[in-house]
């Protein structure tokens, strides 16, 4: 077997291990249970699961997709995160050059999208985005900053980051009386503008913003419930943010072919 693709299947099967321990963020976290203590059970029965229950996907369909002990339905959430991590890890890795592998850049990327997935359904879910995920995030940041050799800028991007998104809650606070944004969408944006310095933070405000308009205005006329209904602003910043990071190149180089 080739090399390569031996080491995306070895990394993409990790990533459906660790989509099993992201099910458990996300259930966990928001409720500021602890991800390690007690083991896995069943939301409905709180029974233990044994760990052949627990294998990544294949446990969902050899039990029929129901708890073995009270045969409650197991929601589509858990091997959709597991088959969407292990893809991801997997994908990162299969098209990455190998010609200038190098360990730490994959485990900034793999960290940076378990990260922003793991955030996106916690914030599709409760509208929340944990100080426990969006910190170590935003220290895993600097860090890698740190190595490459970009430190002062990924510490202006998270300051930057924060605070651009303060001043604008702020301000939408002060003419209009109402909280616009929460400040977990503050600290993540805070997260990306370390993981990827300053340079990041107008494409990510830009293309978040934009694809949450479009994105909000179709969903505020189907749900008809007019300007009373809630959008989590997270999962734009995300997938802005993945963007960036990945094809912040081209997308440069485009944008100069267009104004030179």
């Amino acid at each position: 077997m080739d090399a390569h693709l031996f080491l995306t299947l070895y990394i993409g099967i990790i990533g459906l291990l660790v989509g099993s321990f992201a099910n458990v963020c996300v259930h966990r976290i928001p409720r500021g249970e602890s991800v390690v203590s007690p083991r896995s059970q069943c939301p409905n029965c709180q029974h233990l699961i044994a760990w052949y229950d627990n294998l990544p996907i294949l446990s969902w369909l050899l039990l029929g997709r129901k708890c073995r002990y009270c045969k409650h339905p197991i929601a589509w959430r858990y091997p959709l995160l597991e088959l969407t991590m292990g893809l991801m890890w997997a994908s990162i890795v299969w098209f990455y050059p190998v010609q200038s592998y190098n360990p730490v850049f994959l485990a900034q990327a793999i960290s940076l999208v378990t990260l922003l997935w793991i955030l996106t359904l916690i914030d599709l879910e409760t509208f929340l985005l944990p100080n426990a995920l969006t910190f170590p995030g935003i220290a895993l940041g600097l860090a890698f900053a740190a190595y490459f050799d970009f430190f002062l800028d990924s510490l202006i991007g998270a300051v930057a980051g924060y605070g651009i998104f303060w001043l604008v809650a702020r301000l939408f606070l002060m003419f209009t009386g109402k909280e616009g944004m929460g400040q977990g969408d503050f600290k993540l944006l805070a997260m990306l503008g370390a993981y990827m310095g300053w340079q990041a933070i107008p494409f990510i405000i830009l293309l978040s913003s934009l694809t949450g308009a479009v994105i909000g205005s179709m969903a505020l006329i189907i749900s008809k419930k007019g300007l009373r209904a809630e959008i989590p602003f997270g999962p734009y910043l995300a997938a802005a943010g993945v963007i960036w990071f990945f094809w912040s190149a081209p997308i440069l180089h485009w944008y100069q072919g267009l104004f030179m």
